[in-house]
């Protein structure tokens, strides 16, 4: 029998991006019957909560769609919202700044029946320059290769709340940190998670290109490598 799939999308002044991440679920090629969305507006101060309801209003939509609330800042705090008014079987975590390629739910659906409860999903850049292209094959090919469970992914519903969901303590890499303690979790147990390669979700380089010269590439590859080895992380604060 087919899983259920809810795709959680965080959004704190998203307005922007958002309607990029909601077109990308509406596109899913997987049975909307078997589909929701849920976005959870973090206390934004644009038009995020606009942008929602003005997509609805203009796309007729098979599957259920539901805008939340979460008045405390912080990213995990939101996705964790999410997670709870879920009803899918398997959740899908979906930046608000990126887009889901047509066959992903389809794709995460396959690997779950096949008893991956798990799975951490292939990034790409929006932008399509040298660098950023070249960057993110870096990052993909080191999670690969050492079996890194971090960034973007799904996860069964019932494991991720027997694990307690995303640390709202954790300001960055709250990603990390939760799929790692899965991932031990089911190699305890004998299973195993996937890096799913057929499917992805292209996402922004905006946080990179902030800064002039292209640095901030290496801003947060140096960000990301301390929050992998155990540092930086440190006390919640609002978004990053």
């Amino acid at each position: 029998m087919k899983p259920k799939i809810s795709v959680i999308i965080p959004a704190y002044n998203e307005e922007k991006y958002l309607r990029g991440a909601l077109y990308s679920v509406k596109n899913q090629s997987y049975d909307h019957n078997l589909l929701e969305m849920i976005v959870v507006n973090n206390a934004s101060s644009d038009r995020t909560a606009e942008v929602f309801y003005d997509f609805l209003a203009h796309n007729e939509i098979r599957f259920k769609a539901l805008l939340a609330e979460e008045k405390t800042l912080g990213v995990s705090r939101a996705k964790n919202k999410g997670a709870l008014l879920a009803t899918g079987d398997v959740l899908i975590f979906l930046d608000a700044d990126s887009e889901m390629s047509t066959n992903l739910a389809k794709v995460v659906a396959y690997y779950y029946l096949r008893g991956f409860r798990m799975g951490i999903i292939r990034l790409e850049p929006t932008s399509q320059g040298w660098l950023p292209r070249h960057f993110f094959r870096l990052i993909e090919f080191g999670k690969r290769t050492f079996r890194i469970a971090a960034q973007m992914g799904y996860c069964e519903r019932q494991l991720f709340l027997s694990e307690g969901g995303f640390n709202p303590l954790l300001y960055l890499s709250e990603d990390l940190d939760l799929f790692t303690r899965i991932k031990k979790r089911l190699w305890r147990e004998n299973q195993d998670f996937i890096y799913i390669r057929e499917a992805f979700i292209r996402t922004s380089t905006r946080r990179m290109e902030h800064f002039p010269f292209k640095i901030g590439y290496f801003l947060i590859f140096f960000q990301w490598f301390l929050s992998f080895i155990g540092l930086g992380r440190g006390k919640y604060r609002p978004y990053r």
